[in-house]
């Protein structure tokens, strides 16, 4: 027995290494080696226990049974070792049973019996220790599988708290992103019934809280101005589900200011291709419009006053531009009289009747006409019934006004002055504006005043060229012409031969002085001051007949026309210049002028039957039609040449006014 024990010792390490082909690699621990070392001395702890059963087992009394402790250290074995060292402790408790059952001698049990027994419990051993070495290696199995799982998931949730994580800080700078920018972001669903999300700029540029918009998505386009709302609905469900959406307009905030943005929008789609989420930008662009707006204000000015010649009309331009700027809605512009230092409202817009009756004049004297002759621009502070500067324009609703001189080369001229109904302050950029856009205005309204002063010095000249040609010349022929007649009646007398060039001289004196007369009436016409346009039209046309021996009709529909003075002086001109023309060029034999009033504006026209206008460039450089050109311009009208063979015709309308600057129009 000591021999066997002996080899089971030898061999028992090589054959515990061989391991259960059964069992994975690693099974026990990560390193294989350590894995069969602890398999050895689990087997060798099994053997070692099962030895000493057995040793128990062949010592004491006979009868006793150690079946369950064989049992027990196969199952050890098989659990902790695998089902090969199980198999081997088995085997080692069948050989400890044999000897158990065959020391008994032949006496007590048939030896076939003793061999029966010893396989029986040799197979339920070897059973036992396989079945529960599977469930060893399937526990351990599981237990690894587990483990892994468990490492995984550890894996996994460390994963997912570092996405978290990110996720988090992700959602923070997002977070700070939209709420510090000054544009709004925003996401709706396609439908616009819902608003997913807008950034705290919407409560800057519209003037309302966040809330308002999460509780009503209609509040966004009920904000849009009236003129701009039907194109943006329009635009806000055709073009931003196709990614097209692109839009400029104003918002209206509650205080009642606007403000313009540049709204744009993109379609997000899921998995389907389909539109789900909308999102966009939107982008306060008030300054950038109000700085184009001031560079066309400032532009339409310099292009209207640059070609303007009627005063009148080019201080309506220029109420126009100003009044059209972001919060301007009423201006009137005040000139500066030189003889008398009053200041006069010339032109005025949005302003009620009853207010403009107020403020029409300013004294020499008033605190208003000292403050412009000061030539600074002033912005007062108003309030109902007063403003800072205790000036100008009180009431009316104004809530904002500016003051700005209109001074050209250190010469104060007049005052621009601007007021708004709806913004307590002009913008910082409208100022400087305003004030580019009454320094234009200064320089143009001294150039259309430099121009008709020039105008006027021609035709005061001409009158006194006439009056000098009356009084001098005319005088002078008029003496020569009774002496001529007297030494005529002389000759006759003493019956003398040189009584008939006597009578020629008297007669080409004659002629002479009437030739004078009627030069006189054209360069100073004297019925045009005393008895009006159409007499002064009528004298034109039978003076131009005889003089000229040609027909001249006239045709006026009245006696008497309703403009001033200014108006009917300068129709007058254009009419002697375009008869002259007619002579001058048409060859024509008819001349006619007629003059026609209505309600709403002059129309004089001059035409003749001669050969049409020759459009040569000698004709176009001509300074007569530019100067007509000019004199209609000047008087708020157009001038319009045309003609082809037969005849030209000259067209001059002027807008009627009845009233003009304020004061009633002249009679003439």
């Amino acid at each position: 027995m000591q021999k066997l024990m002996s080899w089971f010792g030898h061999h028992l390490g090589t054959w515990v290494a061989a391991g259960n082909p059964k069992e994975e690699p690693g099974a026990v621990g990560a390193n294989p080696p350590a894995a069969m070392s602890a398999k050895a001395r689990l087997t060798a702890i099994g053997f070692v226990y099962t030895c000493l059963v057995g040793l128990l087992d062949l010592t004491t009394t006979r009868g006793l049974n150690f079946d369950l402790f064989y049992l027990c250290g196969c199952a050890f074995v098989g659990w902790a070792a695998g089902a090969r060292p199980a198999l081997f402790i088995t085997f080692t408790s069948g050989i400890f049973l044999y000897f158990d059952g065959a020391r008994s001698g032949g006496f007590a049990l048939p030896a076939w019996v003793v061999y029966w027994n010893s396989v029986l419990r040799l197979l339920g051993f070897a059973a036992t220790g396989w079945l529960a070495g599977e469930l060893g290696r399937s526990t351990r199995t599981l237990e690894r599988a587990v483990q892994e799982r468990a490492g995984r998931l550890r894996s996994e949730v460390e994963e997912h708290k570092e996405t978290a994580v990110r996720l988090r800080e992700t959602l923070e700078l997002f977070r700070q992103v939209t709420e510090n920018i000054t544009e709004v972001f925003w996401v709706t669903d396609p439908a616009k019934t819902r608003v997913n999300y807008v950034s705290r700029g919407f409560e800057t540029v519209w003037g309302q809280p966040r809330q308002a918009i999460y509780t009503s998505p209609g509040v966004w386009l009920a904000a849009v101005c009236d003129q701009d709302r039907e194109r943006v609905t329009r635009a806000t469900y055709a073009k931003q589900i196709t990614g097209d959406y692109d839009e400029e307009y104003r918002v209206k905030r509650p205080d009642g200011s606007l403000c313009w943005v540049h709204d744009r929008a993109f379609p997000v789609v899921n998995e389907k291709s389909e539109v789900y989420r909308i999102v966009g930008i939107t982008e306060d662009v008030t300054e950038q419009k109000r700085v184009e707006q001031l560079l066309e204000a400032q532009r339409d000015v310099a292009v209207a006053l640059s070609v303007a010649s009627d005063l009148n009309a080019a201080l309506d331009r220029l109420l126009q531009a100003a009044t059209g700027l972001e919060g301007i809605d009423c201006g009137g512009v005040y000139l500066l009289d030189e003889e008398s230092g009053a200041l006069g409202l010339e032109a005025h817009v949005g302003l009620s009747p009853g207010f403009v009756s107020q403020v029409a004049t300013f004294g020499a004297g008033s605190r208003e006409a000292w403050l412009v002759k000061e030539g600074r621009p002033l912005y007062p502070i108003c309030a109902p019934g007063w403003n800072t500067e205790d000036a100008f324009w009180v009431g009316e609703g104004l809530r904002a006004l500016a003051v700005l001189p209109l001074k050209h080369e250190g010469k104060v001229l007049g005052a621009l002055n601007l007021g708004s109904h709806a913004q307590d302050e002009l913008a910082v950029a409208t100022r400087v504006g305003i004030e580019t856009i009454a320094a234009q205005a200064a320089g143009a309204i001294a150039r259309i005043r430099l121009e008709r002063q020039i105008l006027e010095i021609s035709d005061l000249e001409q009158a006194r060229i006439g009056q000098d040609i009356h009084d001098g010349l005319c005088q002078q022929l008029i003496g020569m012409a009774f002496t001529a007649n007297a030494l005529h009646q002389s000759l006759i007398a003493e019956q003398r031969p040189e009584a008939a060039p006597a009578r020629k001289i008297t007669t080409l004196l004659d002629e002479a002085i009437t030739e004078s007369r009627r030069v006189c009436r054209g360069l100073y016409p004297v019925r045009l001051e005393t008895e009006g346009l159409v007499p002064a039209l009528e004298e034109l046309a039978t003076t131009t007949s005889e003089r000229f021996n040609v027909q001249c009709l006239w045709e006026a529909a009245t006696r008497r026309l309703h403009c001033n003075v200014t108006t009917a002086t300068h129709l007058y001109r254009i009419a002697q210049e375009a008869v002259n023309n007619a002579i001058k060029h048409s060859g024509g034999r008819t001349i006619s002028i007629r003059l026609r009033e209505s309600a709403g504006e002059i129309e004089l026209e001059v035409s003749d039957d001669g050969r049409g206008l020759q459009a040569t460039p000698e004709r176009r450089a001509g300074m007569g039609l530019h100067i007509m050109d000019y004199r209609a311009r000047s008087i708020g009208g157009t001038l319009r040449i045309s003609g082809n063979a037969p005849g030209t015709v000259v067209l001059c309308r002027v807008p009627h006014r009845e009233v003009v600057l304020g004061r009633a129009a002249d009679s003439v």
